[in-house]
């Protein structure tokens, strides 16, 4: 993997391969850094907020909008503006910018503006609180620009037991459980944030780890049943249309779920291979092992129908070393047959690229991304598994989060899917 591709070299590897998604790609390796004259006009345009005062922090908290390329996907890299990531992340290559040139924003390379950049105010519901004075932008945080994300259980017992899966960060918050309280809050935040209309395009559940219960992981299950039986409400229906990403339930449990409203479910494998699923999801392998993980994805497609039930892995994270494999050609291999492997039984895949953020052990040990022709290739490959098997991911598109350029290729298919 030595003597990685440029970007321009990566694009002429790949004529066709859309170079806007290359550059989304190589923003998220490379990061973006915001001029002062970007910020001055994301605070003109009502699309920079600081929430320190909302979340009790002491020093300001400034927090974008959203910045969108122009075709309404988010530029990656500028993660330390928002509120679920970490600023302190591993980076390849020296970073863009993004600045004002002329009176219009733009992504910059070097001195050459490359892609033009729009950006999107916050929401109408920052600053606002709940009956009880919770922070609303406690109770439900932007995926920007359209994703409203509710974090559902609010502690990993693989972080408690020291063995969470090596890429992730998880910060434990204060309350862990759902009260009838916090209920309410989550009910009046979702409420206000829907009278933006047509701002939020995607929900999405997701959360940390408990295994224990009466059955596997049903203290993380009953956090979803409350959360949706609330939004039920908000939404007026029994159904929930929203991405549930959430533990490997066995089947009672999610029987629960899809009778709390949920029609989709997202159950994340991370990894294929079955050594380095040991390796990089050892909670996940304690509780209760990789077929285990497999085993609720393809009975969830019972419940909840064909194309409803997704799995997503981590790429590039099966190149870590020392465990990972030595060539980008051996983990395509094994990640495109977990890939085709789902499929065969109708449960979607996607994959997010591989940020080695702050406070996870591969940040600790000093991990670097993938390149990024390996994403470039892993997304074609996804896409094609994708095609082949006629499986769309209406609830888990290009809008429901970033870092995923699999569903970012897959727009071209939606007509053909």
């Amino acid at each position: 993997m030595n003597g990685e591709l440029s970007f321009e070299q990566a694009a002429a590897a790949h004529p066709d391969f859309p170079r806007i998604i290359i550059r989304k790609m190589d923003t998220a390796l490379r990061g973006v850094i915001m001029t002062a004259r970007a910020l001055e006009r994301a605070k003109e345009e009502g699309a920079l907020y600081d929430v320190s005062a909302d979340l009790g922090h002491k020093n300001p908290t400034p927090v974008l909008g959203g910045a969108m390329f122009r075709d309404g996907t988010v530029v990656l890299g500028l993660e330390d503006l928002y509120l679920q990531f970490p600023s302190n992340i591993i980076r390849k290559g020296s970073p863009y910018s993004l600045d004002e040139i002329d009176g219009r924003l733009w992504l910059v390379d070097g001195k050459d503006p490359v892609e033009e950049v729009f950006l999107s105010p916050v929401p109408n519901y920052f600053g606002k609180k709940t009956s009880r004075g919770t922070p609303m932008v406690k109770m439900a945080t932007p995926r920007f620009p359209c994703c409203l994300f509710i974090r559902i259980y609010n502690v990993c017992q693989f972080w408690e037991e020291k063995n969470p899966c090596t890429y992730c960060s998880f910060v434990k918050q204060k309350e862990t459980v759902y009260t009838p309280e916090s209920l309410q809050d989550l009910r009046e935040t979702v409420d206000e944030a829907l009278k933006e209309e047509g701002r939020w395009t995607v929900l999405f559940l997701s959360g940390g780890s408990d295994p224990q219960g009466k059955s596997a992981y049903q203290n993380t299950a009953d956090e979803y049943v409350k959360a949706l039986k609330m939004l039920q409400g908000s939404f007026g229906t029994e159904k929930v249309y929203a991405r549930i990403v959430a533990n490997a339930f066995p089947k009672d449990q999610l029987v629960r779920l899809k009778e709390a409203g949920a029609v989709t479910y997202e159950p994340h494998i991370e990894v294929w291979d079955e050594k380095l699923f040991k390796a990089i999801c050892p909670g996940k392998d304690k509780y209760f092992g990789r077929q285990y993980w497999i085993d609720s994805a393809l009975a969830a497609v019972e419940i909840f129908g064909r194309g409803n039930v997704c799995t997503q892995f981590v790429g590039g994270v099966e190149l870590a070393q020392p465990h990972g494999f030595k060539t980008m050609d051996e983990g395509l291999r094994s990640t495109l047959e977990g890939v085709e492997f789902f499929a065969q039984h109708g449960v979607a895949s996607s994959f997010f690229m591989l940020w080695v953020v702050g406070g996870s052990i591969l940040h600790a040990q000093g991990q670097k991304p993938a390149p990024l022709e390996y994403y470039i290739r892993l997304a074609k490959g996804v896409r094609d598994i994708q095609k082949k098997y006629k499986l769309s991911m209406d609830f888990n598109n290009y809008r429901s989060s970033s870092g995923r350029p699999d569903v970012d290729l897959a727009r071209l298919d939606y007509n053909r899917m």
